[in-house]
C-alpha cells in the first residue's frame, strides 16, 4: 500500500518504454497498457490492451487497483492510429478513429482512474499531445485535431479535478517511437539544439517532474529543444 503506482498507456513503444523506465527508476510501480507488450521495459506488469475497448480498459484498471493497491499517476500516451492525409481528403472515418484512440481513450482513462486517485488523496495525470496540434503540420489534420482535443480535456480536468488534489498537465514531446521516420528527421533538422528528445532522459524526466508534488496544473509543457517556440 506504500508503493506509488503509475499507469502508462502506449507504454511499450520506443517513447513509452523510456517513460516507463524513468518512472520505475524514480521508484514507481509501473503498469504499461499497450496493444503490443512484447518490448515492455521497466514495468511491474505489461497488459495487452486496446484503449478503444471500454470494457477491457475498465477491467485493466480494476486489476491494477486490486493487485497494487491504488493509482497515483496516469500517463496517457496511446494513439493507435496516425493518419497522414491532406485536409481536403479527410473523411469522417479518419476523424473517428483518430479521436477514439486519442482523446476519447484519454478521457475514458481519466474517468476510470479518478476515483482511485481521489481515494489516495490526490495524484497526477500527464496527457501527451503534440506540436502537430499547437503549431500545425500539413497533412496531419486528423492527428492535429485529436491532439488539440487532448489539450482541451487537460484544461477542463485541471479545473474540475484540482479540488481533489489531482493535477492534470499536457506534455508535447519532440521524440519519436521511430527515430528514423521522415517526421523525426524533419524535426531534427529544425531543432536549435540539433537533436530530438531522448525517450528516457528528456521525455521520461519531464513526466517524472510532472508526476511529483509540483504546483503545476493545467499547463502545456513542450519538451522539444525549442523546435516549436510555442507560447
Amino acid at each position: 500500500m506504500d508503493q506509488r503506482v503509475a499507469i502508462v498507456t502506449g507504454g511499450c513503444g520506443n517513447l513509452g518504454r523510456g517513460v516507463c523506465r524513468a518512472l520505475s527508476k524514480d521508484g514507481y510501480t509501473v503498469v504499461a497498457f499497450d496493444v503490443d507488450t512484447s518490448r515492455a521495459e521497466g514495468v511491474a506488469r505489461a497488459v495487452t490492451l486496446d484503449v478503444t475497448d471500454a470494457a477491457a480498459c475498465t477491467a485493466a484498471v480494476d486489476a491494477v487497483v486490486r493487485d497494487f493497491g491504488g493509482i497515483d499517476v496516469l500517463v496517457n500516451m496511446a494513439q493507435r492510429i496516425i493518419i497522414q492525409t491532406p485536409l481536403l481528403e479527410l473523411t469522417a472515418e479518419h476523424m473517428r478513429v483518430s479521436f477514439e484512440s486519442g482523446p476519447m481513450a484519454a478521457l475514458r482513462m481519466i474517468q476510470l482512474c479518478h476515483p482511485h486517485m481521489q481515494a489516495r488523496g490526490g495524484g497526477a495525470i500527464i496527457n501527451f499531445a503534440s506540436d502537430a496540434g499547437t503549431r500545425g503540420i500539413p497533412g496531419m489534420g486528423a492527428y492535429s485535431a485529436a491532439k488539440e482535443a487532448i489539450r482541451g480535456i487537460t484544461k477542463v480536468a485541471s479545473l474540475e479535478l484540482g479540488r481533489d488534489n489531482i493535477r492534470t498537465n499536457t506534455l508535447c514531446p519532440v521524440a519519436f517511437s521511430d527515430p528514423t521516420s521522415s517526421w523525426a528527421q524533419r524535426s531534427l533538422a529544425e531543432n536549435p539544439m540539433g537533436r530530438v528528445g531522448d525517450p528516457e532522459q528528456d521525455i521520461g524526466g519531464a513526466v517524472v517532474f510532472l508526476a511529483g508534488p509540483v504546483f503545476v496544473n493545467g499547463r502545456t509543457i513542450h519538451v522539444d529543444g525549442g523546435t516549436g517556440v510555442f507560447r
